[in-house]
């Protein structure tokens, strides 16, 4: 009897929050590398912006992509997006996981169900994604995992408690699971940006842009495209020796 499951030549690489901003380069990094990948291109709002890049990454790249809807912010969600790439596009072996949204507002004022709603999509999805993964990693020996975090999970953010702290638990996940998956081979790494040109930054009043700036050794904010190259490099085989790290990538901001 033929097999019903999708033929695999490529890995496959799950990329959550893929419709825009980091997730996008993300996924186009990943299509376009050396060794490219077919890609889950993960949305929960923007369907038609997903179709779109789905489409542009096999039109331009050759490789295949499918558009997946998941509200990472609901029980049972992570497990079925993964769930749904494997039937799409073959065994999961890469997961990025960039998708995410900012609150800025100072800690008095911050009401437990806006804590709730940041961990929910940052970490509790992060570690149920990695959960469903699991499965599909103990078969593979090149599986990698990236969780995009930010510099605020490891200096803290004034005005910007619930983020910082979301962003800041991807640390002791990453190293956890370091640990638990290296039998596996699989590694696990956490991307950390400073400021980084995205919409979440984009309405940003163009003197509070410019003052932000000032305090950066490089003086300009990061692209996303500079944050997928990292991401990208940290799913190839060449990255197979750096495992539990979480790597800054915010101009010298943490330099002080």
């Amino acid at each position: 009897m033929e097999s019903t499951e999708p033929k695999q030549s490529r890995p496959v690489a799950l990329v959550t929050g893929a419709s825009g901003g980091i997730g996008r380069a993300c996924a186009e990094a990943l299509a376009s590398a050396r060794d490219a990948c077919d890609i889950a291109v993960h949305f929960n709002s923007s369907a038609s912006v997903a179709n779109e890049l789905a489409k542009e990454l096999n039109a331009r790249y050759g490789v295949r992509a499918a558009a997946l809807h998941a509200d990472l912010g609901k029980a049972s969600a992570a497990e079925q997006l993964v769930e749904q790439t494997a039937a799409a596009l073959g065994a999961p072996s890469i997961l990025i996981h960039a998708a995410g949204h900012y609150l800025e507002k100072p800690i008095t004022f911050t009401k437990p169900e806006e804590f709730d709603a940041l961990f929910e999509v940052h970490v509790f999805s992060a570690v149920a994604l990695t959960k469903a993964m699991t499965r599909h990693l103990r078969k593979n020996e090149r599986g990698r995992i990236v969780y995009i975090g930010s510099l605020a999970g490891c200096i803290g953010l004034g005005y910007g408690a619930a983020y910082a702290a979301a962003k800041g638990a991807l640390d002791g996940l990453c190293k956890s699971f370091a640990l638990e998956s290296a039998r596996w081979k699989t590694t696990v790494n956490v991307v950390a940006p400073g400021l980084v040109d995205t919409p979440m930054t984009a309405p940003q009043d163009p003197k509070r842009r410019e003052a932000a700036m000032q305090g950066i050794p490089l003086k300009r904010y990061a692209t996303s495209a500079e944050i997928a190259s990292l991401a990208a490099y940290l799913c190839s085989a060449q990255a197979a020796y750096i495992t539990g790290q979480t790597i800054l990538m915010d101009g010298g901001s943490s330099l002080g």
